[in-house]
C-alpha cells in the first residue's frame, strides 16, 4: 500500500475512472483505475490524498482507493454521519446516523426526516407533512378556533 497525491489527470472510460498521480517518493503512477462505493461517482480535486494497492504479480495493475482533499473536509461530522462537499469544501448534504438529511445545495436550507420536510429560503419558511405544534397546541393546517365571529370581532386562541 502507497499514499499517492492525485495530480489532476483523469480519463473516464466504459463507466470507470482512471488517475494519475504520485507516491511519497516522487514515484509516477499513470491510469490508475479508482475504485469507488457502488450509487456514488465524484472527480477529486488536484492535491487530494488516496491509497494505491499495486499488484505484486503485475506491476502494471494496480488500484486506487479513496482521494479525500484534507483541506476540504468538513469538521464535526457526527458519527455515523455522512457529509458531502464540493471541491471549496462547502457541504451540500448531510446525512446524520438517525436518519435526518439535510440539503444545503441550492437556494434553500432543507431537512427531511420520515415524511416531513422543513424548507428555509429567500421565500420563507415552508413544513411538509406531520403536524405543527406550539406549546402543545396544535398551529398546522388543520387547527380550529372557538369564538369565530363575523365581522372584525377577534377569535379564540387555536383549541
Amino acid at each position: 500500500m502507497i499514499r499517492i497525491e492525485y495530480d489532476g489527470r483523469e480519463d473516464v472510460r466504459g463507466g470507470q475512472q482512471f488517475v494519475s498521480g504520485r507516491g511519497p517518493h516522487g514515484d509516477g503512477w499513470t491510469r490508475i483505475h479508482r475504485i469507488e462505493s457502488h450509487g456514488f461517482a465524484s472527480s477529486p480535486v488536484k492535491g487530494a490524498k488516496g491509497l494505491l494497492l499495486p499488484s505484486p504479480a503485475d506491476p502494471e495493475v494496480a488500484f486506487v482507493l479513496g482521494l479525500e482533499s484534507p483541506g476540504h473536509r468538513p469538521a464535526d461530522i457526527p458519527a455515523g454521519g455522512i457529509a458531502l462537499y464540493d471541491a471549496a469544501g462547502n457541504v451540500t448534504k448531510y446525512v446524520m446516523g438517525d436518519g435526518v438529511t439535510v440539503d444545503v445545495a441550492g437556494s434553500a436550507y432543507v431537512i427531511r426526516k420520515g415524511g416531513v420536510s422543513f424548507t428555509i429560503s429567500a421565500d420563507g419558511v415552508a413544513i411538509e407533512g406531520g403536524q405543527v405544534t406550539h406549546n402543545g397546541k396544535n398551529i398546522g393546517d388543520t387547527h380550529t378556533h372557538g369564538g369565530v365571529l363575523t365581522g372584525s370581532a377577534s377569535t379564540s386562541v387555536p383549541n
